[in-house]
């Protein structure tokens, strides 16, 4: 039987802007088929390793492979298509002028170009220059430009971002679509609802450092979260008596006070101080997001 080759593998990626450290050490794999969210701060290195995936950046240590190839050799980036700020099309050549151009380039067959443009609902702006085009639709055009060369992977970074809401459930289809079609799809976010409703696969970078890689259940159910449940007219009241507690806090969509496992005691301390009873304790996983935001 032919082993299963990881689509990416990172090993101790690290990488400098001058004096300022991007990456550090960053070490993970990227099963082949898989979604990957790539979630962090403003500034934690999310863009700089998808410029390294992407093969537009050379780490300054460190090594990666694509598909079993190393980064370094010319055959790396075959069947790597990008989505990645900074990397420009031509705004004076219409669309399908972009997309033929690109295909020639990566060796793709040109009835793939259409086949691009209709899975990013750019098809009938295929002949439009891209400089007419709405923020929203050029941003589909550079999403067909990596769904269009990435038949291997395909890397996107902020896919989302100047979307409406109804291309945001489109773009979030089309990347399941390519999942399902064998391609590994790895983007960045900050709306962990997208990342939580799409990716089976996670990597969470902080301040250029690794700090978790694998399952996205498996991220969120390192922390066990309380629901308090307390009356409707108490909410303002127990508002303030949490927000004067030195705990990690929040509200869930109903607005009954949350609290990570350990701050439990303490914020029903809190509470019966101010005269709130609580009436019921819900124990479950936290969400992505919340295990995202009460991370220490």
């Amino acid at each position: 039987m032919t082993p299963i080759v990881d689509t990416v593998s990172a090993a101790d990626i690290s990488h400098r802007y001058g004096e300022r450290i991007a990456l550090s050490d960053v070490s993970f794999r990227v099963p082949r088929g898989a979604v990957v969210g790539l979630v962090g701060a403003n500034g934690s290195g999310k863009s700089t390793l998808l410029r390294i995936i992407a093969g537009v950046t050379r780490p300054t240590s460190g090594c990666l492979s694509v598909a079993g190839t190393d980064l370094a050799a010319e055959s790396a980036g075959s069947g790597v298509g990008a989505a990645i700020d900074g990397m420009s099309l031509w705004s004076g050549w219409t669309v399908e002028q972009n997309l033929r151009y690109l295909a020639g380039l990566a060796g793709v067959a040109p009835s793939a170009v259409d086949d691009a443009a209709k899975m990013t609902d750019i098809a009938g702006e295929l002949k439009t220059r891209l400089r007419r085009l709405s923020l929203g639709n050029r941003q589909r055009v550079s999403i067909a430009a990596a769904v269009l060369c990435g038949t291997r992977l395909v890397l996107l970074d902020e896919p989302m971002n100047g979307l409406d809401p109804d291309a945001r459930r489109r773009t979030r289809d089309l990347i399941l679509t390519l999942a399902r079609q064998g391609r590994t799809v790895v983007f960045s976010s900050h709306d962990l609802h997208d990342v939580e409703t799409v990716c089976r696969e996670l990597i969470v970078l902080d301040t250029g450092r690794l700090m978790f890689s694998g399952p996205v259940e498996d991220y969120a159910e390192q922390l066990a979260v309380i629901v308090l449940g307390i009356s409707a007219h108490d909410t303002d009241r127990a508002t303030e008596a949490l927000s004067g507690e030195n705990l990690r806090w929040w509200t869930d969509r109903s607005g009954l006070p949350v609290v990570p496992l350990d701050d439990a005691p303490a914020a029903e301390q809190a509470l019966r101080a101010v005269g709130v009873p609580v009436t019921h304790r819900d124990r479950r996983s936290a969400t992505l997001e919340e295990r995202f935001d009460a991370r220490q």
